[in-house]
């Protein structure tokens, strides 16, 4: 049996949402191993001087538990 665990970050980036997604993954991959996939569940843009200025994304990280076994 395989235990899934769900973290939920915010991340952003001048580039884009695509890049502000993999900073997300790349930031949680720092700490965490097993990670399967990524739902992002909110897009944002931070808007100054009417200009986006910033792209920032809300995504649960989904990644195996060590030690719960494989089923």
């Amino acid at each position: 049996m395989s235990v899934v665990k769900f973290l939920e970050l915010s991340a952003q980036s001048p580039q884009g949402y695509e890049d502000a997604i993999k900073q997300a993954v790349e930031r949680a991959s720092s700490t965490l191993r097993g990670i399967q996939s990524v739902w992002v569940k909110e897009f944002e843009a931070v808007v100054e001087n009417d200009k986006v200025t910033q792209f920032r994304v809300n995504v649960k990280i989904s990644f195996l538990l060590e030690g719960a076994g494989a089923g």
